[in-house]
């Protein structure tokens, strides 16, 4: 019975040291590119509504900090691209600029995390360009394939308002993106 108890004992004991993580293998300074898929829908103050549909590459600049599992940091990122009104060309997102705060927790190799920020955008119309912004959230999982090298991937939602042409008509797009990520840390 002793025996029995001592070994149920190692083991779990061994368990809990087991699922113990240490997120200092994501700590300093990285960088990185992207390539994004985005759809998402687009509401006009006249009660027009359109799809959207596009893609982009970006690029990524962000700093980690661990405490433990936990991993936390900012972001910036910048990608370019066409994301359209399904059936209206010409009416399109050209880009978008995000900064993110990031926390997740270190699992092994990967990094699962959750982000929230503020994003800002190009929005042309007839080759007039206008400004929108709003907030962004989602959630990623970086995984390091070598010391210095992640992969991942991450979807986040952007909600924008815009306005978009000069008689202050407003707009207001929900927009998925999911993006594939490439980085290095510095």
């Amino acid at each position: 019975m002793n025996i029995l108890f001592t070994s149920i004992a190692a083991l779990a004991l061994t368990g809990t040291v087991a699922l113990a993580q240490d997120g200092s293998a994501w700590d300093g300074a990285y960088g990185g590119v992207t390539a994004s898929s985005h759809s998402g829908d687009m509401l006009y103050d006249d009660g027009g509504a359109f799809d959207l549909d596009g893609n982009s590459v970006g690029l990524i600049l962000g700093y980690n900090r661990s405490s433990g599992a936990l991993v936390y940091g900012g972001e910036l990122s910048y990608s370019d691209g066409d994301v359209e009104e399904v059936g209206n060309p010409g009416f399109l997102f050209t880009s978008f600029l995000d900064v993110k705060a990031r926390v997740g927790y270190a699992a092994g190799n990967a990094l699962i995390y959750g982000t929230i920020g503020a994003t800002s955008s190009r929005w042309t119309e007839s080759d007039e360009s206008f400004g929108g912004h709003g907030l962004l959230y989602g959630v990623g999982v970086d995984y390091l394939v070598s010391p210095t090298i992640f992969l991942g991937g991450e979807y986040v939602i952007r909600d924008i308002e815009n306005d978009w042409n000069t008689d202050g008509d407003t707009l207001d797009a929900d927009l998925g993106s999911l993006s594939l990520r490439l980085g290095m840390k510095f």
